[in-house]
């Protein structure tokens, strides 16, 4: 198990410094159009507001940069402690960040229904985010191109639910073999959590703990 995790994380760092990759792409591109436009001297009109573009351009990728930076670095600094309080939502939305371009080369999408408000709860969130990683992985894999995993949060019976659902055409409805799985069971168990099947959602129930 311990080498699936680092897999795990290995996956998460290679879709995070692609990402980059394609933003430092984008921005160098961008830089040499505008030494084009100097190297052709334009009126200084057309280079104005050629260059108002390019600088916008430039300015966009750094921020999409520095989003899934922040992301990773929340990322990594989950690995600081084993049991924290933590926000259910938060790690959804670092999880899915990090994910986007893993989804984006199956051309899948994701969506997203977090429920405001949720009470915290006390967990190891490394754990939490390779167990949902392995739902969330499994549920694309079950999906042709174009398709959509949904993840849903709301508050039932003194727990978080987390419902993790696709729409699309469905290759294979992996749900009943992922509940039987063994290494998720043993997630959910050592996070307290359960694991089930609602139809063809996959739902993670956590515990509020303290």
């Amino acid at each position: 198990m311990k080498d699936l995790r680092l897999s795990f994380i290995n996956r998460i760092l290679s879709s995070y410094t692609h990402e980059v990759r394609n933003y430092l792409a984008i921005i160098k591109e961008t830089n040499g159009l505008m030494k084009d436009v100097i190297q052709i001297g334009k009126s200084r009109a057309v280079e104005a507001k050629q260059f108002l573009g390019f600088i916008g351009c430039v300015e966009d990728q750094i921020e999409r940069a520095a989003a899934i930076t922040d992301y990773l670095h929340r990322f990594a600094h989950r690995m600081d402690c084993e049991r924290t309080a933590v926000s259910i939502n938060e790690l959804i939305e670092e999880l899915v960040a990090l994910m986007t371009r893993l989804a984006y080369r199956r051309r899948i999408a994701f969506e997203k229904e977090l429920r405001g408000g949720l009470p915290s709860t006390v967990m190891n969130p490394i754990l939490f985010h390779y167990l949902l990683f392995c739902i969330i992985d499994s549920r694309m894999s079950c999906l042709d191109r174009n398709g959509i995993v949904r993840i849903a949060t709301s508050f039932s019976e003194g727990r978080l639910r987390i419902n993790v659902s696709s729409k699309g055409d469905v290759l294979q409805d992996g749900a009943a073999e992922l509940c039987r799985n063994e290494e998720i069971n043993g997630l959910a168990a050592e996070l307290g959590a359960e694991i089930s099947k609602d139809g063809t959602d996959m739902v993670i129930k956590v515990p509020i703990m303290a």
